[in-house]
Formats: C-alpha cells, structure tokens, sequence
C-alpha cells in the first residue's frame, strides 16, 4: 500500500499544502516475526512533518509492537475516552509525544490511536508485527477529525505540537521516549 499526498490531505492541518508523494508504504516485512514493514519519506507538508494517515484498532483489541529500522520519528499516541462504556472520538484522555530512533521498540494498547511523524532527514523505516487487516472504520474516526488531536509542525528549532480544533477538551500532550513506555 501506498500513501500519496491526496490520500492524506483529509487528516493535514492545511488540505492545500504541497509536500512529497508519495509520503509514505507499506509492505510485508522480510524479517523475522515481523509482518509489516513501513517506510515514510522525510521532509514536510507544509509545516506539518510527513506522516501516516493515523489509524485505532477497532476490530481486533491486541497490541501492537513497533520497532524503529532507522530514521528518526515521532509516535503520536492518543488514548481513547469513554463515557459509560461508549467512546467518544471527539475526546481523547491522554496525547503522548513519543520520540523513537534506530533500535527503538514502542508497545501500542489498544486504548491508542497512533500516527507516525518522520522528524529526520532520511527516512524513518519501521517494522510492526499487525498481523490483522486494517478496515476503514479503523481509519474513519481520525479522518472525521481530520487527523490526530495533534498536528506535528516545523517551528524552524524543533517539532511542535498543534492542537487539532476539531477535538474538544484536548489535554496538553506529554512528551516521551520509547524507554518511558511499556515493553513488548
């Protein structure tokens, strides 16, 4: 699977920004007890870094394990919020800004949302072990608020984070490293 530029532009901060196409693909993995191998190109979209589309996993509740091949990304995770047992996609409780490198492994719960940003100037290669499909309602609930609860910007000295106005009660992210979370 590719990803271009107009596949992505309902999850962009700005839908007429210009930046590289494809951004980024995904294909089997030709390594061992990995499924999924996804390569993201560097640079940016307008301000915004490139990225993955962003995606909860609705079907199937397993976690799933990530590991950094090279390059330098971002994981933005977003923790689903519940009321009385119903999710409400337009809240998150938590936003964790994971800052990941070569040899890095990051545990995703259920409970996440999660969208890649490419931070580096090469490009950042991940591996995954999803070994389930992806169905659109997978993806449905990001596009609908066009994308993450935040967007990840240039401000010419490090990645800043944006708040994305189409959530509401959006809580201030936590920045963390892959250390910091749980371990497969």
């Amino acid at each position: 699977m590719t990803r271009t530029l107009e596949d992505l532009k309902p999850v962009l901060q700005d839908q007429n920004s210009q930046g590289p196409s494809p951004v980024y693909s995904v294909e089997p993995a030709k390594v061992e007890s990995w499924v999924n191998k996804t390569t993201i190109q560097p640079g940016k979209i307008g301000e915004e870094y490139t990225k993955t589309f962003g995606h909860y996993h609705t079907a199937k509740a397993e976690p799933e394990l990530y590991r950094v091949e090279s390059g330098e990304g971002i994981l933005v995770l977003q923790k689903k919020h519940t009321e009385v047992g119903e999710w409400i996609p337009e809240k998150v409780d938590q936003v964790l800004l994971v800052r990941a490198k070569a040899g890095d492994q990051i545990l995703i719960t259920p409970e996440y949302g999660h969208s890649w940003s490419n931070v580096g100037s090469s490009p950042l290669v991940l591996l995954d072990n999803w070994a389930y499909n992806h169905s659109d309602e997978d993806y449905a609930f990001i596009a609908k608020h066009r994308g993450m609860a935040y967007y990840l910007t240039d401000n010419g000295e490090a990645p800043t984070p944006v708040r994305n106005e189409n959530y509401v009660d959006t809580p201030e992210p936590i920045w963390a490293t892959s250390q910091q979370l749980p371990q497969a």
